[in-house]
């Protein structure tokens, strides 16, 4: 079970988007509280299925094996 959600976490999705220039741009303002190159963030991103920004590590019904 715990290899399923590793391998269906939405760090391995093709919605997830951890790019931190990405996350910079749909963010304005976060180059004044740090960056989005920062460890906090660490495998953070931006679910662009749901507009979300949620850890790498969920799981949700509308993964989609990244290429």
């Amino acid at each position: 079970m715990q290899e399923i959600i590793k391998t269906r976490c939405c760090f391995n999705c093709m919605y997830f988007n951890n790019d931190p220039e990405y996350i910079e741009h749909a963010f304005m303002g976060l180059k004044v509280l740090g960056s989005g190159y920062s460890s906090v963030k660490r495998d953070d991103g931006i679910c662009q299925l749901d507009d979300r920004y949620l850890s790498g590590y969920n799981v949700c019904d509308g993964f989609r094996q990244k290429e």
